[in-house]
């Protein structure tokens, strides 16, 4: 066999500590740091995602919440309640029934459900300021489980010192049985 010099064998040496070093990196180091970064993409995406469920709970547990008290609102006032006949009674106790100009139930049945979604739309004209807000004051924050889900306002009056509303409200109401009827 033929023998190396020095010199070639350090040559050799150093490509082969080169060609190792460069296999580590190329083969090692650069999938690591590509893995690396893609599980802290990752990570971020799934606190992200997290963040979202959670929000999305808070949001379920409010309407949660919110539908129980409904239940429980429907349960309260009974099988006769109208939102109709209470809002007619709620604006002659809040003194804006003179400015009723009319007043349209409208009932829409809810899909897979027992509940009816009742509405009514209120028309009050020329009605001062301060008994539109008692009106709005005493529907919502009563308990039978009534909410303004529309509110539009006009000036009127020939100083615009009077306000034109129309109001929609809504509530839940339990579908009447068809068989139980006598």
């Amino acid at each position: 066999m033929f023998e190396l010099s020095q010199r070639d064998k350090k040559f050799i040496i150093a490509g082969t500590v080169f060609l190792v070093l460069f296999g580590l990196v190329w083969f090692v180091y650069l999938p690591a740091v590509d893995k690396r970064t893609m599980l802290e993409k990752k990570v971020v995406s799934k606190a992200r995602d997290l963040e979202r469920m959670q929000a999305l709970e808070r949001i379920y547990q409010q309407h949660a919440r919110s539908f129980d008290q409904e239940k429980e609102a429907i349960e309260r006032r009974g099988p006769r309640f109208t939102l109709f006949s209470f809002l007619e009674s709620l604006s002659s106790k809040s003194v804006v029934k003179k400015n009723v100009a009319y007043m349209k139930p409208f009932s829409q049945e809810m899909e897979n459900s027992d509940y009816i979604r009742s509405r009514v739309t209120v028309k009050l004209q020329q009605v001062y300021l301060k008994g539109l807000v008692d009106f709005l004051v005493r529907i919502e924050t009563s308990p039978q489980g009534v909410s303004v889900t529309s509110l539009s306002l006009t000036k009127s009056g020939d100083k615009g010192q009077f306000l034109d509303a129309v109001i929609e409200t809504q509530t839940l109401a339990l579908k009447e049985k068809k068989g139980n009827r006598s």
